[in-house]
C-alpha cells in the first residue's frame, strides 16, 4: 500500500491558525492518557494517524495490522505519534513503525477528549463538526484512510467513526502535497 501522508520539511508557518500538527499528533487528551499499547505484528509499515484494525487484545496490548474490507468501528483504532517503536528518522521527522514495533493506538471506542490529527485522502474537504469516514479498501477506496464523506454506493466502501467528528478544515503541515485534518471524539 502507498503511503498515507507524504512527509516534507515543516511549514513556517501554520496554513491553519493554530493547526500546524504532523499526522499521529494527539494534543487535548485531558487527565490520564489513555492510549493503548499496541504491537505492529504484520510484515507492513504502519504510519502515525494511520486508522489501523485491533486483531486481537492480550495482557501485553492489542495486536494491530493495516484496516482491511473486514474493519468495523469496534476493532478501529488510530496510531498515536509517539517515540515508541521509532525506528526510521527522514529529515527529523519520525515516519512509520516498521514490523514488530510497538506504538500507542486510541481506540474508536475510547472515552471522549481526544483530539488527534489524521492524513486525509487528497481532494476531501472536511466540514468543521462533519463524520469522520474510513476507507475499506474495496472499489476504489483507500483502507484505513480518512475521508469526509461515505465512499461507494450507499457508503458500502467506508465506514464511520462513530462519535468522531471534523474539528478542523484540511491543511498541509509540511512542504509537501500531503493534507491532514483535526479529528475529535464528541
Amino acid at each position: 500500500m502507498a503511503r498515507l501522508f507524504t512527509y516534507g520539511k515543516l511549514n513556517r508557518f501554520a496554513t491553519i491558525p493554530g493547526q500546524n500538527h504532523l499526522p499521529g499528533t494527539y494534543f487535548t487528551a485531558y487527565g490520564i492518557q489513555k492510549g493503548a499499547g499496541a504491537f505492529n505484528n504484520t510484515s507492513d509499515n504502519i504510519e502515525p494517524g494511520e486508522i489501523v484494525e485491533i486483531v486481537n487484545s492480550t495482557t501485553k496490548g492489542y495486536s494491530v495490522k493495516r484496516a482491511t474490507s473486514s474493519l468495523t468501528a469496534v476493532k478501529a483504532a488510530i496510531v498515536v505519534r509517539d517515540i515508541m517503536g521509532v525506528n526510521i528518522i527522514d529529515e527529523g521527522l519520525f515516519e512509520e513503525y516498521a514490523p514488530g514495533k510497538p506504538m500507542t493506538v486510541v481506540p474508536a471506542t475510547a472515552e471522549s477528549g481526544w483530539t488527534i490529527t489524521v492524513p486525509i485522502v487528497a481532494g476531501q474537504t472536511p466540514a468543521l463538526g462533519g463524520k469522520v469516514y474510513v476507507g475499506l479498501g474495496t472499489n476504489g477506496s483507500i483502507a484505513g484512510a480518512i475521508y469526509a464523506e461515505e465512499q461507494g454506493t450507499d457508503g458500502v466502501d467506508s465506514i464511520e467513526l462513530t462519535d468522531w467528528t471534523f474539528a478542523s478544515t484540511s491543511f498541509t503541515p509540511t512542504g509537501s502535497d500531503s493534507i491532514a485534518a483535526v479529528i475529535q471524539k464528541d
